[in-house]
């Protein structure tokens, strides 16, 4: 099998594929940036839980994803720790594959949400659980809360066949309206900077496994390599083993001069 070779086309980006974002060490980087997604795919953990009390099949099947991928991304980060560049490739190779199933999830949601939900200001809740549970919160705010307090913060039930109804619901759908016309361009731009970040992680874990299959990770500037901090403290002495024989000191009364003793006469 050929090998695979990755050659920067400026010293720019060269040292941001030597190190991680320009001033780490690229395997504390890889390490960081494993265990970064490995906590995201953890909290599917907790939404599989929540879903629940009320979701959506494509929400399921993105958390019981996340969560069967947790010992690759364990098995990932054991590869980085013990610099193996056969497994740390490989490792490469199935996050660039993750990112590229989590993009077709991220452009369903996104894809959902700016072209078909309604942002009216209407309270929504996906399954009697969750209508439940927002009436307990509201309980619950209720017991530290003046009534001024929650007839602000609360939503109110109103009827959209009064007069009243009808101008509380066109007064919600124009404040939700104006947040989301605020706010739309932010999330996309938030959705495009995350999904180029996760393109940078995987760009540095194959820099990380191709510069162990050379040999030329110990030579980079920032490296730390286990390797090579093991060849430097072979210069020092090291602690006698068990088994090693120690070597005593010598007898003060041997370097006396000839004719002259310890012990008194």
């Amino acid at each position: 099998m050929p090998r695979v070779y990755f050659r920067p086309p400026s010293a720019s980006i060269q040292t941001y594929v030597t190190s991680f974002l320009g001033f780490m060490d690229i395997k504390v980087g890889s390490q960081i940036l494993t265990l970064f997604s490995l906590f995201n795919k953890i909290a599917g953990i907790y939404g599989i839980i929540a879903i629940f009390q009320g979701g959506t099949v494509a929400q399921l099947s993105l958390y019981i994803y996340s969560i069967a991928t947790i010992p690759v991304f364990i098995w990932g980060l054991k590869a980085i720790s013990d610099e193996k560049p056969g497994a740390v490739l490989r490792y490469a190779h199935i996050f660039i594959l993750d990112h590229m199933v989590s993009t077709g999830w991220t452009l369903l949601f996104a894809f959902w949400w700016y072209a078909y939900a309604a942002h009216d200001g209407k309270p929504v809740s996906n399954s009697s659980h969750q209508a439940g549970l927002m009436t307990l919160i509201e309980n619950l705010e209720a017991e530290y809360r003046t009534p001024e307090e929650m007839a602000k913060y609360r939503h109110k039930d109103y009827d959209v066949n009064t007069p009243e109804g009808q101008k509380e619901a066109q007064r919600r759908a124009q404040a939700a309206n104006a947040i989301w016309v605020a706010e739309r361009d932010f999330s996309a731009g938030v959705l495009v900077g995350g999904w180029l970040i996760k393109l940078y992680f995987a760009l540095v874990l194959y820099a990380y496994a191709l510069h162990l299959r050379h040999g030329t990770y110990w030579m980079l500037p920032l490296s730390k390599s286990r390797a090579a901090n093991a060849a430097h403290a072979s210069a020092y002495q090291s602690v006698p083993g068990e088994e090693d024989e120690a070597e005593l000191p010598d007898d003060p009364a041997e370097n006396k001069p000839n004719g002259t003793s310890s012990e008194h006469v």
